[in-house]
């Protein structure tokens, strides 16, 4: 179970699990999650109104409509996904294939294509250019801020889009990823990772050299 979908709570989380198999009536969910149809109601209530779940009426035979619950685009995309799982079988074939060479090759290719739209303007202060990576990468899902100590500046991330797969291959996705999404579009090559979440640090942490 995603651990997003969890912070919902049980009954809320199971729902949504089920929903992912397709769309099921108010009884089927009654049935499966082991509450009665008011409390379904009122779970699948609460997640229509955040925009995880959606309603129809569908009319079976004789009677009144029946109500079916499904997940909307939104909702399907909290299911848990295990693309690290593809990724590090790919990424190993990749190595067995060309070593760390041909890997660093093909990641810079990949991380660089990802930061086109960061390439610095020589007219952008390095302020401006800090706060335009952060921007991007928080776009990605890095979790980063800016933090100065003094006279040092610091990009921080709190957050690894690539988190299993650097624990496995740190020293070529994290020189990759450093050099395309923050290095070349900051522009200056006194930049130093200092932590790294791929070598067991909480955060990774570049140090921007005056």
């Amino acid at each position: 179970m995603d651990a997003d979908i969890s912070l919902l709570g049980e009954s809320k989380a199971r729902l949504i699990d089920y929903l992912g198999e397709g769309e099921k009536s108010g009884g089927e969910l009654s049935a499966m999650l082991h509450i009665n149809n008011t409390a379904v109601r009122e779970h699948a209530g609460a997640l229509e109104r955040m925009g995880i779940v959606q309603s129809r009426f569908v009319k079976t035979g004789v009677g009144r409509p029946k109500k079916r619950y499904s997940l909307t685009p939104f909702g399907v995309e909290l299911l848990p996904k295990h693309y690290d799982v593809m990724l590090n079988l790919l990424i190993k074939k990749v190595w067995e294939k060309g070593g760390d060479a041909l890997l660093s090759q093909l990641m810079s290719g990949v991380v660089k294509e990802l930061a086109d739209n960061t390439a610095r303007e020589e007219s952008m202060t390095l302020e401006q250019r800090v706060n335009r990576v952060v921007g991007f990468l928080n776009s990605l899902g890095f979790m980063a801020n800016v933090e100065r100590s003094g006279e040092q500046l610091f990009v921080i991330r709190h957050n690894c889009i690539f988190n299993k797969t650097a624990k496995l291959y740190s020293g070529v996705l994290c020189s990759e990823c450093d050099t395309a999404l923050i290095k070349e579009p900051i522009g200056k090559k006194e930049i130093e990772l200092v932590q790294c979440i791929g070598k067991g640090d909480t955060s990774c942490r570049n140090l921007i050299r005056a």
